[in-house]
């Protein structure tokens, strides 16, 4: 892939004049090529770049990182642009500088979890869902607006996951039959109307980079590749601890703001069974079993 023309024409929509003067690939682009620039000038940015009718991914990406930035509450990269240019489409953004000494990793870790609980305290609104549908991976993210989360969760995370997965043939009737007998009884595991917060939706920890805190006082992380949607704050907790990678001391901050509800296991149990969900239609049957695993903790 030739990307030059394409981040060239990013830095035009941009307004930046500055030339490139070095890159390099960056590891953890699993759908987009990841480039780290440099320009002339000294700035360091981020480009992603994909083939010219990915553009649409990358508008919801800076539409995410857009809201986020907003709240005032999390760092993120600032998009600057996204074009389609040739057979290329590139979202050009402003790097994160990582922080000099890692050594505090515990205490960044707990700001970090005060920053997530700023987010999710944060004023919304009243609904669930989000202005646009965007991707998480591959697959497509439902967002259309609910009044009640119950409801949400039903026909655009649960449902749509396990639609999507029994029509490619990754779960069998028996399978497809006890997701859905879960998620006719799902209003005895998740609230109706929880606090409705802006949520970064695919929060593993390889979309969490370590930084400076605000003001350059200690550390934190900042946060990348959103699939954002309004919703629980719980189900970025529930996505931080499925597949590890976060200190204690973060969710133990987040708490000490949020409070726990008592319900809070079964409601982690559900919306980790969604990103297990996604990652059978990504990556295949291998995570069958896990999702099975985590019905029959609530439904047996």
């Amino acid at each position: 892939m030739n990307a030059q023309p394409a981040i060239e024409r990013a830095l035009v929509e941009a307004g930046l004049n500055s030339k490139i003067r070095s890159n390099r690939s960056l590891s953890g682009g699993c759908i987009h090529q990841v480039i780290e620039l440099t320009l002339a000038d000294g700035m360091k940015l981020v480009a992603k770049v994909n083939s010219s009718e990915n553009k649409g991914l990358f508008e919801e990406e800076m539409h995410g990182l857009r809201a986020l930035g907003a709240s005032g509450a999390v760092i993120v990269p600032k998009p600057l642009s996204v074009v389609a240019h040739g057979e290329n489409a590139a979202l050009l953004m402003t790097a994160i500088e990582p922080p000099n000494d890692r050594r505090s990793d515990s205490a960044a870790a707990a700001q970090f979890g005060a920053d997530l609980a700023a987010l999710h305290q944060a004023d919304v609104g009243e609904r669930y869902g989000f202005e646009m549908d965007n991707h998480i991976g591959s697959p497509l993210q439902v967002n259309s607006w609910h009044d009640d989360w119950v409801a949400f969760n039903a026909v655009n995370r649960l449902g749509f996951q396990a639609q999507l997965a029994r029509e490619a043939g990754l779960l069998n009737d028996g399978q497809t039959k006890s997701i859905e007998k879960l998620i006719d009884r799902l209003d005895r595991f998740i609230p109706g109307k929880p606090k409705p917060s802006l949520l970064h939706g695919d929060l593993w920890s390889g979309n969490a980079l370590p930084t400076l805190a605000r003001g350059g006082r200690g550390g934190t992380y900042a946060v990348i590749d959103p699939a954002c949607s309004i919703g629980d704050g719980w189900a970025d907790i529930a996505m931080m601890k499925l597949f590890g990678g976060f200190d204690e001391s973060c969710f133990e901050a987040y708490r000490a703001s949020i409070g726990a509800p008592d319900d809070v296991e079964d409601r982690l149990v559900v919306y980790q069974l969604y990103h297990v969900l996604n990652h059978v239609n990504i990556f295949g049957s291998g995570y069958v079993g896990q999702a099975m695993s985590l019905v029959r903790r609530l439904v047996g």
